[in-house]
């Protein structure tokens, strides 16, 4: 038993790391901000957002969302299905390839649903605007982690009492 799920285990995290090795691209440099960004009255001002593209980010917005849903729940679905196979007494390794690699195509259609938002987004924006959209979370962020990365320093001539 001991060695029918060592050799389960061996196999899954051994595929899992071919395939994050040889891996999915790197989305953060196509990543548009989460929530509804384009409510916040300083983005509507600095991109000159009209109330029928307000409209239309709303409407791609639910659209997405229900969408990704869906996609979500199905994904923790492959999941849960890949364990049980890996838990069984009976290890069949064909069914846990196959499980796999449903797991490795649901997740697939998650990424193009999140990637299929940012194409409409762009759309939308144009070019110029969906640049400064990225250039202005981007600096949001780094913002913040400066700010995190402040908090987490000691103070300098403060002393720590015990």
């Amino acid at each position: 038993m001991k060695k029918v799920t060592i050799l389960a285990l061996i196999c899954f995290f051994t595929t899992s790391g071919i395939v994050f090795a040889t891996g999915p691209c790197d989305m953060t440099q196509f990543h548009v901000p989460r929530g509804k960004w384009w409510r916040m009255p300083e983005v509507v001002k600095k991109l000159v957002l009209t109330s029928e593209e307000q409209q239309k980010l709303d409407d791609l917005y639910v659209q997405s969302r229900r969408t990704m849903i869906d996609l979500k729940s199905n994904v923790k679905k492959k999941e849960l299905e890949l364990g049980i196979i890996l838990d069984q007494q009976n290890f069949d390794e064909s069914a846990c390839m196959d499980r796999f690699n449903k797991l490795h195509s649901a997740r697939d259609k998650l990424s193009n649903e999140r990637f299929r938002f940012l194409v409409e987004v762009r759309k939308l924006l144009g070019l110029d605007r969906y640049r400064q959209l990225k250039m202005e979370f981007r600096d949001r962020r780094m913002h913040q982690m400066k700010k995190q990365q402040e908090r987490k320093r000691p103070m300098k001539g403060k002393m720590i009492q015990e």
